[in-house]
């Protein structure tokens, strides 16, 4: 197994101690972080996610992008406004995409999804 599916899988397994509808809500977040992300970028995706939630996946794509980068919570840096290089930013996307496929996969099957 990979590290950041490990750790995707780590992440996701945070989530079988939490109520029904706060593992439904993750669960469906996580699911369209992919598209969304493609579809609005990075930043507007945790831009949106810090608006509606949960504040768990923030936290859980902070920590797959710092695995493959290095980088301690990019969040914050958007969240703040940081003028940001467009290539540390792309880099960043990728990463969170990487991410997010695994941490999707681990929802599915960890939380019920179909």
């Amino acid at each position: 197994m990979t590290p950041v599916a490990k750790l995707a899988a780590e992440c996701v397994k945070e989530m079988l101690n939490v109520s029904d509808k706060e593992k439904e809500k993750y669960l469906s977040t996580v699911k369209g972080l992919g598209s969304f992300i493609i579809q609005n970028g990075l930043a507007g995706t945790i831009l949106f996610v810090k608006k509606k939630g949960p504040e768990k996946v923030i936290e859980h794509i902070d920590k797959l992008i710092e695995k493959q980068t290095g980088v301690k919570d990019f969040s914050k840096e958007v969240i703040n406004g940081k003028d940001l290089p467009q290539q540390k930013y792309i880099q960043m996307q990728y990463a969170a995409l990487e991410g997010i496929k695994w941490l999707r996969r681990y929802a599915d099957i960890l939380l019920g999804g179909d």
